[in-house]
């Protein structure tokens, strides 16, 4: 089975957020509402830069995975790889 898992930069109030071993596709809550939030308190890092952001989210994402290998989908910016959805940052 694989992981489905990937590492995501997010853009919030111009500042570039990190997120580690995050779902790679729509997600939702057990009543099927709070789609694809993620809190900025769980955050790995905060930059003020994409391409500052980039560099830690490849070693975080080097890290993540049950042995150490990385993610299946490795570093993305934005939104989930695996069905383009939009994730809502909240705060």
């Amino acid at each position: 089975m694989s992981a489905n898992n990937q590492t995501l930069i997010v853009k919030h109030k111009d500042k570039w957020y990190v997120f580690a071993n995050v779902m790679a596709e729509q997600w939702c809550d057990e009543n099927g509402k709070h789609i694809n939030e993620l809190h900025i308190k769980d955050a790995k890092g905060v930059f003020d830069s994409q391409q500052k952001a980039y560099v830690v989210a490849i070693e975080i994402d080097s890290k993540c995975g049950e042995f150490g290998e990385g993610t299946e989908y490795g570093v993305r910016t934005t939104r989930l790889c695996k069905d383009n959805s939009k994730v809502t940052m909240l705060e």
